[in-house]
C-alpha cells in the first residue's frame, strides 16, 4: 500500500511538472459545483438540531410546530401627540392590515375590547359561586319579604306604625348591590388588561401598538414583503389622522429574531475572518515569501471550498457546533501545506534539488507523516462522528472529510501551482540568507532547551504526568459537566432599535411569551386526565422541590360551576321579574337595575370564547383546547440544567389512566436528552479517538519502541490540558467537550511528524530536525491555536469556551512533542555516548553533481 502511494505520486508528481496547468485547471473547475452547494447550506441554531432525529422528544417537538399556530409577531408602533389620535389610528389601520393576504397576516391583534366585551356579557358566569349565591339567597329573600308585605304575612317584621324593623329586614337588590356581586371578577379581569381603553396605548397616551400574527419565518423573503406592504398602508393612513407628529416603528419577534440571526451569521463571519487571517499572517511570518503565501492561501481556501461543499451532501445544513469551523478546518488543514512547503523550500533552496526532484523528494518526504497526521485527525473526527449526538456527529463528518480534502488539495494543487510560480521566479537562493535565519527561530529555542535540559525536562515531565492523573481522576469523579444554561448561550448583544422598542411595548402590551411549555394531547377528553395525573405528580414531590408550579388549559379560561350558577341565576331572575311585574321595583329603581342583570342565561363552551382569549390553546386548523401549559417552579431558574432535567422528567411522559401516553418535548426535555446524550456520547468519542489513534501510531511506526514513545507522549499533552481544566474548574458543554477527542488526534499529528522526520534523517540529525521540522509543526500549532484563539472573539459563550480548551489542547500537546519527547531522545543518545550533529548542517551537493 505504502509502495503504491508512493509511485502513484511520483507519476502525479510527473503530471504536474509537465502539465501544471491540467492540474490547476481540473482543481478550479471542481470549485463551481462544490461553492455553488456550500453556499446552499443554512445555518440551525436551535439546540433540537443537535439531538438524532429519531429522539422523541425532537419528534414531539416536530409534531408540535406543525399543529401549533407558532406564529411569529410583526408589531406595528406608532408614536403621536395623544390617546384620541392613536386610537384613530389603530382603528383605521387594523382593518387593512386583517385585509393583507392570509399567507402574509395570520391575524390581527388591536387591544383587549373585543375579550372586554365578551367579559362583560357574560360576567355573571365568571361571577364566584358564592357571590351569585349570596345574590341569589338576597334577592329570593327581598322577594320573600315583598310579597309577605303586600299580603300580610310577614310574620310581625314591621312596627306599630307599619315601618320595617330594620334589623330584620332583607337588604334591598339595588343596582349597586347586582353590580358589585356580578362586576368583582371582571374588574380584576380589567385591572390586569394592559393598554387604555381596550387599545394597546401606553406611555400616557403616547405610543399604540398593533400585533400582527404572520405565519412566515424570521429566514422568510416574504417577511420583507410585508413590512413593505404595512409601510405603504401607514403612508396611505397617515393623512388621514389629522397628527403630523405621528412616527412608525416596527419590532415583534419577527423583526428581533431576524436581527438576532443576522447577528449568529455576522459572528461567524467575523470569527472566520479573523482566524484566516491571523493563520496566514503566522504563515508569512514563517516563510516570509508572498508567493509561497499566496499559495498557500489558494490551497487552504480549495481546501475549505471541497469541505463545506461536502458538509452540503453529506449533512445538508450548519448547526451551532458547525457553524464556525471554517477557522478550525483552516487552522488545522493549512498544516499539510506548512509541512509540505517547508521541504519543497528545504529541497530548491539548500539541496539545490531541480524542479522535479524538489517535487518529488517533497511527495516522499512528507506523504507518510502528513497523511498519518491526517489518518488520526480524521479517527479522532470520526469518533465525533460515530455518536448519536448531532452537535458531535456533525462535526465530525464535516471537519474529518475537511481534513482529508485539504490533504488532498495540498498534494493535488499545491506542487502544480509551485511549478508555475518557479516558472517566474525560482526559489532558489543562499541557505544563510535572513529568511532561513528567522525562519529557525521557531525551532531553535525548543531545540536548544531539549539538549541543553533533556534529564530536567524529563524529570519535570515524568512528576507532571502523576500530577496530571490524580487531577484528571478528580476532575471526571466530581462531574465535569455544564449545568448553568447560560454559560452556553449568546452574550448579550447591544440593544437595536427593534429591541429596545421592544422593551417599550412589553410594558403596554405584556410579555407576548412565557416560561410555560405546551404539551400537545390528541383529544379534547384527555386533557382532564392529562392535568389530574401532572398534579398528582406535583403533589408526590417533597416541598421546596416541586418540578412545576401549576398547569394551565382552556379550562383555566372557562366559568366553574356553570350548571349550578345558571341554575341560581334563573330562579333569581324569574323572582326580580316578578317583582317588577307586581310593582316592587319601581320604574326609576328598573332603570338602574336592568343594565346590570344577564341578557342570555346560557353556557359558554369552548367555541364561545373569543380569538384573544382562546389564541394560546388553538391550533393551526383552528382546533381549540387540546394544548396544555406546564409552568416552572417559582424561583427557579430555567438556566439551571438540573431543575431543568427534574421539570422535563415531570412531564417527559405521562400515562393516562385509559393507557393513553402524552409525550412532553421544548426546552427543558431538549436540553435533559442534549445532556443525558453527552454524557452517553462522550467516553464513547473519547474511547474510539484514543484507540484509532493508537492504531494509526502503530502503523505508521515499525519500531514499535517508538510507537508506543509517541504515544505516551501524545498522553501527556491531552493530560495536561485535562489538568488545565480542572484547575480553573472549566466545565464541559456541548461544544468544549470536543477539544479532548480531537486534541488526540491533532496532537498526534505534531509527534509523528517529528519522530517520522527523525527516523528518515537519522537519529544523529535530531537537532537539524527540530531546528526545520520542529519549527513547522510550531507553525502547524500555531496556525491552529489562531484558529481556535480567533473564535474567543465569538459573541457564543459556549463557542468561547471551546476556543480556550482547545487552544491549551493545542499548546500542550505541541509542547509535548517539540520539548518533552526530544529532550527523551536527547537523554538516550548522551547515555549511548552519542553526539547528535550541530547546526547548521552540511549542504548536500545539489541534483546531478
Amino acid at each position: 500500500m505504502t509502495r503504491w502511494l508512493e509511485r502513484a505520486l511520483t507519476a502525479l508528481a510527473g503530471v504536474q511538472v509537465r502539465r501544471p496547468w491540467i492540474i490547476v485547471s481540473l482543481v478550479v473547475l471542481s470549485l463551481l459545483p462544490a461553492a455553488w452547494m456550500a453556499s446552499q447550506l443554512q445555518l440551525r441554531t436551535a439546540f433540537s438540531e443537535l439531538l438524532p432525529d429519531d429522539k422523541p422528544s425532537v419528534i414531539e417537538l416536530k409534531r408540535i410546530n406543525e399543529r401549533m399556530t407558532g406564529m411569529s409577531t410583526l408589531t406595528v408602533v406608532a408614536e403621536g401627540s395623544g390617546p384620541d389620535s392613536l386610537k384613530r389610528w389603530v382603528d383605521r389601520v387594523a382593518p387593512r392590515l386583517r385585509e393583507l393576504p392570509p399567507e402574509l397576516v395570520g391575524a390581527v391583534d388591536d387591544g383587549t375590547r373585543e375579550a372586554r366585551k365578551f367579559f362583560e356579557e357574560n360576567k355573571h358566569l365568571y361571577a364566584s359561586l358564592e357571590d351569585i349565591e349570596k345574590l341569589h339567597e338576597d334577592v329570593i329573600t327581598r322577594y320573600d319579604h315583598e310579597v309577605g308585605k303586600a299580603t300580610g304575612t310577614d310574620l310581625g317584621l314591621d312596627d306599630e306604625d307599619g315601618e320595617d324593623v330594620a334589623s330584620e329586614r332583607p337588604p334591598p337588590i339595588t343596582a349597586e348591590s347586582v353590580e358589585q356581586r356580578f362586576r368583582k371578577k371582571i374588574d380584576e379581569v380589567n385591572a390586569q388588561s394592559p393598554g387604555l381603553d381596550g387599545y394597546y396605548i401606553g406611555e400616557e397616551g403616547k405610543l399604540a401598538a398593533i400585533l400582527v400574527r404572520t405565519p412566515l419565518g424570521s429566514g422568510s423573503e416574504k417577511a420583507f414583503e410585508l413590512r413593505t406592504r404595512i409601510e405603504r398602508i401607514l403612508e396611505e393612513e397617515k393623512p388621514t389622522l389629522g397628527d403630523d407628529s405621528l412616527r412608525f416603528g416596527f419590532t415583534g419577534n419577527l423583526i428581533t429574531s431576524a436581527e438576532q440571526h443576522q447577528a449568529v451569521k455576522a459572528d461567524l463571519a467575523n470569527v472566520g475572518l479573523w482566524g484566516v487571517g491571523l493563520i496566514l499572517g503566522a504563515v508569512f511570518l514563517f516563510f516570509l515569501r508572498f508567493r509561497t503565501l499566496f499559495a498557500m492561501t489558494l490551497t487552504i481556501a480549495i481546501g475549505c471550498v471541497w469541505s463545506f461543499g461536502m458538509a452540503a451532501l453529506t449533512v445538508g445544513y450548519l448547526n451551532s457546533a458547525t457553524g464556525f469551523l471554517v477557522s478550525i478546518i483552516a487552522g488545522n488543514g493549512i498544516n499539510f501545506g506548512i509541512i509540505y512547503m517547508a521541504r519543497f523550500i528545504e529541497a530548491r533552496r539548500d539541496q539545490r534539488l531541480a524542479t522535479m526532484d524538489a517535487i518529488v523528494a517533497s511527495h516522499r518526504d512528507t506523504y507518510a507523516p502528513t497523511l498519518a497526521a491526517a489518518g488520526a485527525a480524521m479517527i479522532a473526527y470520526g469518533s465525533l462522528a460515530a455518536t448519536d449526538f448531532h452537535g458531535f456527529k456533525h462535526f465530525g463528518i464535516i471537519a474529518g472529510a475537511g481534513m482529508v480534502l485539504c490533504w488532498a488539495a495540498t498534494y493535488l494543487f499545491l506542487p502544480a501551482f509551485l511549478v508555475l510560480i518557479e516558472r517566474v521566479r525560482p526559489m532558489v537562493g543562499d541557505e544563510g540568507s535572513w529568511r532561513a535565519n528567522i525562519k529557525g527561530v521557531y525551532g531553535y529555542p525548543f531545540a536548544w532547551t531539549a539538549r541543553r535540559f533533556p534529564r530536567a525536562i524529563v524529570l519535570l515531565a515524568a512528576a507532571s504526568a502523576i500530577a496530571t492523573v490524580v487531577l484528571s481522576v478528580r476532575y471526571f469523579r466530581d462531574d465535569p459537566m455544564e449545568y448553568d444554561l447560560a454559560n452556553i448561550r449568546n452574550e448579550r448583544l447591544d440593544p437595536t432599535s427593534a429591541g429596545l422598542l421592544s422593551v417599550r411595548v412589553d410594558k403596554i402590551v405584556g410579555r407576548l411569551g412565557q416560561d410555560g411549555r405546551a404539551i400537545l394531547t390528541d383529544r379534547l377528553d384527555q386533557v382532564r386526565p392529562l392535568i389530574e395525573e401532572l398534579e398528582r405528580r406535583r403533589a408526590a414531590a417533597p416541598e421546596g422541590n416541586k418540578p412545576f408550579q401549576k398547569v394551565v388549559s382552556i379550562y383555566d379560561v372557562l366559568p366553574t360551576d356553570q350548571e349550578k350558577k345558571l341554575e341560581l341565576l334563573e330562579e333569581m331572575m324569574d323572582r326580580i321579574e316578578r317583582a317588577r311585574r307586581r310593582g316592587s321595583i319601581s320604574d326609576e329603581d328598573w332603570a338602574k337595575l336592568e343594565p346590570h342583570l344577564p341578557k342570555k342565561l346560557e353556557q359558554i363552551g369552548i367555541p364561545e370564547l373569543p380569538e384573544l382569549v382562546a389564541r394560546s390553546f388553538t391550533e393551526k386548523d383552528g382546533t381549540r383546547g387540546n394544548i396544555v401549559y406546564i409552568v416552572p417552579s417559582e424561583g427557579k431558574s430555567v438556566y439551571d440544567a438540573r431543575y431543568l432535567m427534574s421539570w422535563a422528567d415531570s412531564f417527559r411522559e405521562v400515562k393516562l389512566p385509559n393507557g393513553d401516553v402524552i409525550l412532553g418535548t421544548g426546552d427543558p426535555v431538549v436540553f435533559s436528552d442534549m445532556l443525558l446524550n453527552i454524557e452517553e456520547d462522550a467516553p464513547k468519542a473519547i474511547l474510539m479517538s484514543l484507540v484509532g489513534t493508537l492504531v494509526v501510531i502503530l502503523m505508521v511506526f515499525r519500531a514499535k519502541r517508538d510507537g508506543w514513545l509517541a504515544l505516551a507522549t501524545l498522553m501527556l499533552g491531552v493530560g495536561w490540558l485535562i489538568a488545565f481544566l480542572a484547575l480553573f474548574d472549566i466545565k464541559l458543554n456541548f461544544l468544549n467537550f470536543v477539544a479532548l477527542p480531537i486534541g488526540i488526534g491533532i496532537g498526534a499529528d505534531y509527534v509523528i511528524n517529528v519522530l517520522k522526520r527523525r527516523q528518515i534523517e537519522g537519529r544523529l540529525e535530531l537537532y537539524r530536525v527540530l531546528v526545520q521540522t520542529g519549527g513547522a509543526v510550531v507553525l502547524c500549532s500555531l496556525t491552529t491555536t489562531l484558529g481556535y484563539l480567533a473564535l474567543l472573539l465569538s459573541i457564543n459563550r459556549a463557542v468561547k469556551s471551546f476556543g480556550l480548551a482547545a487552544a491549551v489542547g493545542e499548546l500542550t500537546t505541541v509542547i509535548a512533542a517539540v520539548l518533552v519527547l526530544p529532550a527523551i531522545l536527547f537523554w538516550r543518545l548522551q547515555r549511548s555516548g552519542e553526539v547528535p550533529r550541530s547546526f547548521p548542517f552540511r549542504r548536500r551537493p545539489p541534483a546531478g553533481s
